[in-house]
């Protein structure tokens, strides 16, 4: 058997499985940059001056040896007010232990504070990985300021949403309106991509609209073609929040389930430790969200999940392995098992002994596009 390792939560468990069972191990091949390269390109692209804010929009394993580097630059040139800030919820237990390594000051900002701590700056940095999403097809800075700091725009982009599948990968009208509103802030953006080990790439711009250059970049990098299949395992876990909350695993969800014909089974790793985030998947589990209204809410945080599961809840059988009580993920239309051998025995009972299976290790970086497309 092959030892295929999937992301769970802040760990690893294996997958057992045999070979005549496997169709395609999908992930992008990471070529990793060296510490030299990294260097020069940070080096090259991106311009210090005092009272400089880096704002990280996604906390990420690999962002350590990047802001390492640009302290190492703040030092050489004398510039002493490189402010360091995490847009970030409570911190997960591994980023606090990561944090507590480290000898230079970071702090977490709440979204509500986020422009008004802009506007105290005179150059800022906006840092985070690019990956693939279900509503703005690439989630980056821009993506990220949009949607947990412009609660009336987010209402304009989800009225664009309702009542369609995820469009992960797909430049649509949500990116474009965040690129738009945005357009006036004064700005220089890393974007990264990396798994949870190595980075492969960097992206550096001037302008928000620099993003756009950004993801054609990494569409190229991380879009693999392979057959569609019957069943699909699903993971991922390259930042700090890629599991945390039902929320955060549903995006890897989103970002491939298309790859499984009509009527498949996709098996999600999705730890949850966080539990379910206060937003709209807490509210309709509690009985507190009318479906019947989803075309007439404004924005509630992680609605857009509501309305994939009610699109795609009779196009695919959705299994998770998590944490969370069955009683929730029941209301979903969630089935939820204990192992991950037991979504492969599902599988193999419903589909047959000699079929085959996709598996998907890093979602959020990962975009499966049909052999016959």
């Amino acid at each position: 058997m092959p030892e295929i390792w999937l992301g769970y939560g802040d760990s690893e468990i294996i997958l057992d499985i045999k070979y005549e069972n496997i169709l395609n191990i999908i992930k992008p091949e990471i070529n990793p940059l060296d510490q030299v390269k990294i260097s020069s390109s940070i080096r090259n692209n991106l311009n210090l001056q005092n009272s400089t804010l880096i704002l990280i929009t996604t906390p990420f394993p690999r962002m350590w040896e990047i802001i390492k580097i640009i302290r190492d630059l703040a030092n050489e040139s004398r510039i002493e007010s490189v402010d360091i800030l995490l847009l970030s919820k409570p911190f997960s237990f591994k980023l606090r232990q990561d944090i507590s390594k480290e000898t230079f000051d970071i702090a977490r900002i709440e979204s509500e504070e986020v422009l008004k701590k802009i506007s105290q700056y005179k150059n800022i940095i906006l840092m985070d990985k690019i990956e693939y999403d279900p509503v703005f097809g690439f989630s980056g800075s821009p993506a990220k300021l949009i949607k947990k700091c412009y609660p009336q725009v987010m209402n304009q982009i989800y009225a664009s949403v309702i009542g369609e599948p995820p469009k992960p990968g797909l430049c649509g009208e949500a990116l474009k309106i965040s690129i738009e509103v945005l357009s006036k802030m004064d700005c220089q953006l890393i974007h990264v991509l990396s798994d949870r080990y190595r980075i492969a790439s960097m992206y550096f711009g001037h302008h928000i609209s620099s993003f756009m250059t950004a993801i054609s970049s990494f569409q190229e990098e991380t879009s693999i073609t392979s057959d569609y299949s019957k069943s699909a395992f699903i993971s991922g876990n390259s930042t700090y929040s890629s599991q945390i909350t039902l929320g955060n695993s549903l995006n890897l969800l989103w970002n491939n389930c298309h790859s499984v014909t009509d009527g498949g089974t996709i098996v999600l790793l999705s730890e949850n430790r966080g539990g379910i985030n206060e937003g709209a998947i807490s509210k309709y589990v509690e009985g507190r969200l009318d479906l019947n209204g989803l075309d007439k809410y404004q924005y509630i945080y992680e609605l857009e999940h509501i309305n994939f599961l009610q699109v795609l809840r009779e196009k695919y059988e959705i299994i998770l392995i998590s944490t969370l009580p069955q009683v929730y993920l029941n209301k979903l239309g969630i089935k939820s098992i204990s192992k991950i051998k037991d979504g492969l025995d599902w599988i193999i009972k419903k589909n047959g002994k000699f079929s085959k299976t996709n598996i998907i290790p890093t979602s959020e970086i990962t975009k499966v596009t049909n052999t016959a497309t």
